[in-house]
Order: structure tokens, then C-alpha cells, then sequence
């Protein structure tokens, strides 16, 4: 999410609005968003309705122990409501650009 910040306007020039999905409660979700500075929304899904949909909850347990959580994982989404791009596993260095150069390339071809 830091990176996502730290190239905000970058994304925001080449036509990609940003915001995140956390399983954490709407509070925690905009206190969170608060201290890291975010400029985006940071949306609560817990009801994980959003991450059952896109396929990104992850299960762990052992015995009577079980924790869901998402998967870092990045969608990108046209004006149409089409996922035409995403990202499973995604690692966090150079992450925003890559969704940057992938907005750039779509929009290129369009």
C-alpha cells in the first residue's frame, strides 16, 4: 500500500484509480489509511464477500484454530466493470509500477 502511495500520481496519470480491500473493520480499515497517509480508500470487506468473488481467501487452521485472510493480490478493472488485468502473490517491490506500465500499455492498444 506504501508504494501505491508513494506513486499515486503516476497511476492517477496513466488513468488507474487506486483503492485497497482489507478484511479489517471499516474503523481500523480508515484509521489505518489514516496513518499510513494513504490518498486512496481503503474499503472493508469483512463479510469477505469482495475476496470470495475474486478468489483471494486464504484459509489457514490447525485443530479448532482457523484464520481467513486475503492474498496480496491486484485487480485491474475498465470502465465496464471488466477485470483485465490481475495480480495473484503479488510482490510488494515495484508492484505499482508494474500496474502503471500495464494501465499504460492497455491504454495504448485501446
Amino acid at each position: 500500500m506504501r508504494e501505491f502511495r508513494v506513486h499515486y500520481d503516476e497511476l492517477k496519470d496513466a488513468g488507474v484509480e487506486v483503492a485497497g480491500v482489507s478484511t479489517d473493520t471499516p474503523e481500523s480499515s480508515i484509521e489505518w489509511a489514516r496513518r499510513m497517509s494513504l490518498p486512496y480508500p481503503l474499503l472493508s470487506d469483512v463479510e469477505r464477500s469482495a475476496g470470495t468473488a475474486f478468489g483471494v481467501i486464504r484459509r489457514l487452521g490447525v485443530g479448532s484454530w482457523n484464520v481467513e485472510f486475503f492474498r496480496r493480490s491486484t485487480f485491474m478493472v475498465d470502465m465496464n466493470g471488466i477485470v483485465v488485468a490481475m495480480w495473484q502473490k503479488v510482490k510488494v517491490r515495484g508492484h505499482a509500477l508494474e500496474v502503471r506500465d500495464m494501465a499504460r500499455a492497455l491504454a495504448s492498444t485501446a
